[in-house]
């Protein structure tokens, strides 16, 4: 039986349930979905401490701490990373738990159980939210223990291209991936092959923020075609490198700004990568979003609703623009 699985939209939604709640969490995806970046920024939107342990790098005396002797008994010393103050509130993120060794979650019972890990104890204030990799991820995963298994929420998530490209637009990932992922979102995701030892890279949305960060040092394509390869794997790679080719046939996006309005070929490769060109170069002025409404509504309803939609996360204040409610007006039955 196929367990469902959540996007990381519902996944933000669901973690806040928990945390009310004080209920442990273990987060179930594929590497480079973003589970540790969602736990920090949880962690960050709500003022919480955050304390990221990844435990596949333990061992069962990093957890527990080593013995001292106290009043001629033996006590247990924790590690310096566990939270200590009674008054402070927090994430404590058990990262890789089911990647660690069997001694290891065993060594973390108490802790997910009871809160507490022999003479330690969890501060009232803290929240415990595990995370893992899936057995089908071809890992190294260890099957948890039914005790484990059963004191804990289990949510499965997955990489979807609409949550990947809300993220992308706010940290303002380069243009080229996301018109091409918007154009391919079937590639925002591939199997790892664990058999190609001349290049094992797979795309995720990690892999492709790297690619991005790589983008914006490095603009020529033709000579980073290597490192795309090595970063999103060689056949998400060469659909990459043969969409960007698409860009080279776009009008002056500046001079859209300028009020130079070019008719555009009907092809969707050549959209996507317009949209994404006349967002990335989008400037919060009086000017661009005069000329941004005329030119949307230019294009064919799906890719001019996608623009203004776009701009809208990149900034909020274009709803307020005297041209906004007319579009709306004509155009709100598109959006969903």
């Amino acid at each position: 039986m196929i367990t469902p699985s959540i996007s990381t939209t519902q996944l933000y939604k669901n973690i806040d349930i928990l945390l009310d709640t004080d209920t442990p969490l273990f987060i179930h995806g594929s590497p480079g979905i973003g589970k540790s970046y969602i736990v920090a920024d949880v962690a960050k939107k709500k003022g919480l401490e955050l304390v990221d342990v990844r435990l596949s790098q333990m061992d069962p005396v990093d957890l527990r701490g080593v013995p001292s002797i106290k009043d001629e008994q033996t006590v247990w010393m924790p590690p310096v990373f566990f939270p200590k103050d009674k008054n402070s509130s927090g994430i404590l993120f058990l990262d890789e738990l089911n990647s660690a060794p069997p001694s290891v979650q065993a060594a973390i019972y108490q802790l997910v159980l009871n809160r507490q890990m022999g003479e330690y104890e969890l501060p009232k204030g803290w929240r415990i939210i595990c995370a893992g990799n899936r057995v089908s991820d071809r890992g190294v995963v260890f099957r948890l223990p039914s005790p484990l298994v059963n004191r804990m929420v289990h949510l499965h998530v997955e990489a979807r291209f609409d949550d990947f490209k809300l993220f992308a637009l706010k940290e303002n990932l380069h243009h080229f991936v996301i018109g091409f992922l918007s154009f391919r979102p079937d590639l925002l995701s591939s199997e790892p092959v664990i058999e190609d030892d001349a290049n094992p890279a797979f795309a995720t949305p990690r892999s492709y923020h790297m690619l991005s960060n790589i983008l914006k040092a490095n603009h020529d394509i033709n000579a980073i075609a290597p490192i795309i390869y090595g970063t999103i794997g060689y056949s998400s790679g060469l659909e990459f490198t043969s969409y960007v080719k698409v860009y080279e046939e776009l009008p002056d996006i500046a001079a859209i700004y300028e009020g130079e309005y070019p008719e555009v070929k009907n092809q969707p490769a050549l959209l996507y990568a317009l949209v994404s060109a006349l967002v990335e170069y989008y400037k919060s002025s009086e000017e661009h979003k005069k000329h941004l409404f005329i030119f949307s509504q230019m294009l064919p309803t799906e890719f001019g609703v996608m623009l203004i939609k776009d701009i809208i996360l990149k900034d909020e204040s274009i709803a307020a623009f005297s041209a906004f409610d007319a579009w709306l007006e004509k155009y709100g039955e598109y959006i969903i």
